[in-house]
């Protein structure tokens, strides 16, 4: 009869620490070289200082999970490839740039689990990446520009793409309303206005004739304004979907916010809408299944 042996603490960890090393080496390059028939591919980049990237993830994994898309976050822009996005159903970016924070404060890239020196962080927004972007909205993707994705304002294509002359930046912190929702469209259709809590304004200005459906507006009262909030438009074979909420907490904990981002990631990717049950649950920390 064989014998069989417990194994040790050492081997355990030795065998996890391997596991762990082979998850790291998995590059961008690794997940485009192949996409299943029918895999729904979305890839999320976040994770500058000034917005919380913990929130944003989990609140995706959390409306989305449900799905069988399959769900991609990086960080860093190095690792939004031409060959990734030429595979990528839908891109939802919260990152910015201006001209003094290249980087905006986003940590170094380090493949190691635990980090004394951090490399320098990568540049945002390069050029390639802006043509990259703007390339595959044309060729049928999905785009979501969330909140801060707005101040690219030197990026002029980019721009273009959302449809804006000039991006308004923030207003002070301040209790913020969702209201004026867009009843005609599938995106914000049948949701009430409800209160984000203590968030940004950010708005823009629109281009001249350019063509695009307003979803939302923002108003806050201590520093008085009330703004276009959100629209979408369409590019090429592309949908452009701009939500502006989210400097804080607040917006993603909201089922009406929750709602819109499951809509709006539909219609972006031009899919019908299903129902979304899962959205009323409580904002828990099951995320992870």
């Amino acid at each position: 009869m064989e014998k069989i042996t417990k194994p040790s603490r050492r081997t355990i960890l030795q065998a996890g620490m391997s596991t762990i090393a082979a998850a790291a080496m998995i590059t961008p390059e690794a997940f485009a070289a192949y996409k299943a028939p029918g895999e729904v591919r979305v890839v999320f980049l976040g994770g500058d200082f000034y917005h919380n990237g913990v929130t944003q993830e989990q609140t995706f994994r959390r409306v989305f999970g449900v799905t069988d898309w399959r769900l991609m976050f990086a960080q860093d822009p190095i690792f939004i490839t031409p060959e990734l996005l030429e595979k990528t159903d839908l891109f939802v970016m919260t990152r910015y740039m201006t001209d003094t924070q290249k980087t905006n404060f986003s940590l170094g890239f380090s493949s190691s689990q635990i980090v004394e020196n951090r490399a320098t962080p990568s540049y945002f927004m390069t050029e390639e990446l802006e043509e990259n972007i703007i390339a595959n909205v044309e060729r049928g993707m999905g785009l979501m520009s969330l909140h801060c994705s707005i101040w690219n304002g030197n990026k002029r294509r980019y721009m273009d793409l959302l449809g804006v002359e000039k991006p308004i930046m923030h207003t002070k912190v301040q209790p913020t309303l969702v209201h004026e929702l867009n009843q005609n469209h599938p995106i914000t259709k049948g949701i009430k206005d409800f209160s984000i809590g203590d968030d940004e304004i950010f708005s823009a200005i629109m281009k001249d004739n350019v063509k695009y459906t307003p979803l939302l507006n923002l108003k806050g009262d201590e520093q008085p304004v009330d703004i276009l909030g959100g629209w979408c438009r369409e590019v090429g074979r592309g949908r452009v979907v701009s939500l502006l909420p989210g400097h804080t907490t607040g917006p993603y904990v909201q089922e009406p916010y929750r709602k819109i981002l499951w809509n709006a990631a539909h219609w972006a990717m031009n899919n019908n809408i299903p129902d979304s049950p899962h959205i009323r649950k409580s904002f828990d920390t099951s995320i992870y299944g």
